[in-house]
């Protein structure tokens, strides 16, 4: 691994005191919107008008509190590893992003409203934002919490 060590790094560097630095604290992820698909899923306004962007925002700020490496060990955000796009998926490919492993964001645990992308230097990036898991269909979940009181 290269010894490059960027200014901005440092920041990362925890010190104690006048004692000397303890070691590079981990990144911790970040989410963009940059590359969100406007053309499939719901946009950002239909989300807000059904109160699932403040549910949404709120899981960001939970997960955004931990590395890459412990989302993803914890199961906070699922990634794809076996396959690319899913097989079965009722959206298209989008054109703008061809990532290796695509990830799931439940904005509840294993409620059935995610938010679909991927990770790539620390960022989860948004590309879909899907109220009734279509991006990777699962028997059942469409109708998951829709007979609960």
């Amino acid at each position: 691994m290269a010894s490059y060590d960027p200014e901005w790094y440092k920041s990362y560097e925890r010190k104690r005191g006048k004692k000397p630095a303890v070691g590079h604290k981990e990144r911790t992820i970040t989410f963009s919107w940059v590359k969100l698909d406007i053309n499939q899923g719901q946009s950002i306004k239909t989300w807000e008008e059904k109160g699932l962007l403040a549910e949404l925002c709120e899981m960001m700020r939970q997960v955004g509190q931990y590395s890459t490496r412990e989302v993803l060990a914890r199961q906070m955000i699922k990634t794809y590893t076996k396959v690319g796009f899913p097989p079965n998926s009722e959206f298209d490919v989008p054109k703008h992003v061809s990532p290796k492993n695509w990830s799931v964001l439940h904005i509840k645990p294993n409620s059935k409203e995610v938010v679909v992308g991927y990770i790539e230097n620390d960022v989860f990036n948004i590309v879909f934002l899907d109220e009734e898991h279509k991006f990777w269909p699962v028997q059942g979940i469409q109708n998951k919490g829709k007979n609960r009181k």
